[in-house]
């Protein structure tokens, strides 16, 4: 059997035609190339199957039929929105040239004079069939230029969306911060609900520029516009400043034992990077520890590394999460009530990978978890 071009298995070529011997001879001769053939002895038959099944890939129609000619049968095809682009083949002893046009003006596709020859009509039906294919391959092009302009238009809005919530929000949460400041140095110490409340603008105020720094950050690695920006940092000095600004944001009600092991911990480091992978795992430890629990925070500079380890003694994470914890908006199925936006650790990962560095964690349920964050130390 031949390759039957231009058709998928399921695929079928529908024929119509009054006279029985016309259907077997037609019918033999497509399924002797491989094709699925199903037949219909009027036009009132071949529309009913249209409107019921799944469409044919083409109609090679009879004229001369009783009831309904091939004429009606194909200016019904082209009204319905469901079989309107299907190409008709007309089928006819009529062989003057006033019925081909009319075949060809309610919406015929080409036209058999019968009797036929063999190679006439195979030749035919793969033309139709190969402008159908093409037709296809169009569409989905342009369907798939309109899915690119509107992801393009879409990318366009997130960035400009982004730009306005970094350029006009921090604005106003500066002045913000900077006016709580001041409450604070000129409002009466001794008054406590004063000084609750201060703290309070405080905290909400960096909390929300925490997440600005968040969105910005997510939408830099998802563009690949994040430009490593290093300055000389003392790492010993830069893990007390962090835990100082985290106890400023956060309500810790946990001990936070730092500690370091080496000699070298003076390097060319981007600042923003580290803040933001040290402070979601120390925020993370925070939030998923019981209060009155230390939290371990470690650097150990190896010969050409760094390892940032960051040990809770929280509810831990199950097995069956693990995998997807670095994944953006994932919340695990342990974690009950405790609220988050789920990015932080997609954040970390992304720094790390920055870096060329790795994570590991290690956990245990209602025990804690320890992640370990390994870098190379950048060459000066």
């Amino acid at each position: 059997m031949n390759s039957i071009p231009y058709l998928e298995p399921s695929e079928y070529i529908l024929l119509v035609d009054d006279e029985l011997d016309n259907l077997t001879v037609l019918s033999a001769l497509l399924a002797q190339q491989g094709y699925t053939v199903r037949r219909v002895l009027n036009g009132q038959k071949a529309l009913n199957l249209l409107r019921s099944q799944e469409p044919p890939a083409l109609v090679m129609l009879d004229i001369m039929m009783p009831e309904m000619d091939g004429y009606e049968v194909c200016k019904q095809i082209k009204r319905d929105e469901k079989t309107q682009d299907i190409s008709v083949i007309f089928l006819s002893a009529l062989d003057e040239v006033k019925n081909k046009v009319k075949g060809f003006e309610v919406g015929g596709s080409d036209y058999i004079t019968k009797p036929f020859e063999s190679l006439e009509v195979m030749a035919r039906v793969e033309n139709q069939l190969g402008l159908r294919k093409l037709k296809q391959h169009i569409k989905l092009e342009s369907q798939l230029r309109q899915s690119l302009i509107k992801e393009k238009e879409l990318t366009e809005l997130k960035r400009r969306i982004i730009t306005t919530i970094s350029h006009e929000y921090r604005t106003p949460l500066s002045v913000i911060l900077t006016s709580a400041e001041l409450l604070e140095h000129y409002c009466d110490s001794e008054n406590e609900k004063q000084q609750k409340h201060i703290k309070r603008i405080q905290q909400m105020v960096q909390h929300l520029s925490s997440l600005v720094n968040d969105v910005v950050l997510i939408n830099e690695f998802e563009q690949d516009q994040v430009i490593l920006k290093p300055i000389t940092l003392n790492l010993i000095e830069f893990g007390k400043i962090l835990i100082s600004e985290i106890k400023l944001v956060r309500k810790v009600q946990q001990k936070i034992n730092f500690s370091y092991q080496g000699h070298e911990f003076f390097g060319k480091w981007d600042e923003r990077i580290l803040r933001q992978m040290l402070s979601h795992l120390l925020s993370n430890a925070i939030k998923f520890s019981p209060a009155d629990s230390e939290i371990d925070f470690k650097l150990i500079q190896q010969q050409d590394t760094i390892q940032f380890q960051v040990q809770d003694r929280g509810i831990g994470i199950l097995a069956e999460n693990q995998d997807k914890i670095f994944d953006p908006f994932y919340r695990g199925d342990n974690i009950g009530t405790i609220q988050g936006e789920g990015v932080g650790l997609a954040i970390v990962k992304k720094c790390v990978n920055l870096y060329g560095g790795q994570i590991l964690l290690k956990t245990e349920l209602n025990k804690g978890t320890i992640f370990i964050i390994t870098l190379p130390i950048p060459k000066n």
